[in-house]
């Protein structure tokens, strides 16, 4: 097992003023990590990973996964994330060029009913997260530990 050491810092001087902060994390008893370049086509969903109930060569074990990073590295495109926990529950991000989406686990819920009003969510595993490209195909860098 090995610690995974996270950090990160936000810094801007707005008039004058230096405004920002810097927080480190250590995340304990990683085991795995997987770690990847993949070029995202425009036509059509890829899945970047997935999730089952035993890891194997291709999926990380449910309720594995301690911290999730996915980087579009296109210097003027931006992606689109679809996270599914079902075939039927999913939420989208917009990764913008350059930018990050950031987990530190692999559970959640998505649902349009509202029936998480309240803070009474019906929390899952996720299935998979997939990704498209917008305007023209982009690189973008996985980094998973569990």
């Amino acid at each position: 097992m090995a610690d995974l050491t996270l950090t990160i810092t936000e810094a801007v001087t707005l008039n004058g003023t230096s405004h920002g902060a810097t927080n480190t994390q250590t995340i304990t008893g990683v085991t795995d990590v997987l770690h990847r370049i993949v070029d995202v086509p425009t036509s059509g969903y890829i899945d970047l990973v997935n999730f089952a109930s035993a890891a194997s060569g291709v999926a990380i074990a449910d309720g594995s996964a301690k911290h999730i990073r996915i980087t579009n590295l296109d210097a003027t495109n931006f992606v689109t994330l679809r996270v599914r926990e079902t075939n039927v529950q999913e939420y989208f991000v917009k990764v913008e060029a350059k930018d990050s989406f950031i987990l530190g686990n692999s559970v959640a819920d998505a649902n349009d009913a509202g029936s998480g009003a309240g803070g009474h969510l019906s929390l899952t595993n996720i299935d998979t997260i997939e990704c498209i490209a917008n305007t023209a195909s982009c690189e973008i860098e996985i980094f998973i530990a569990s």
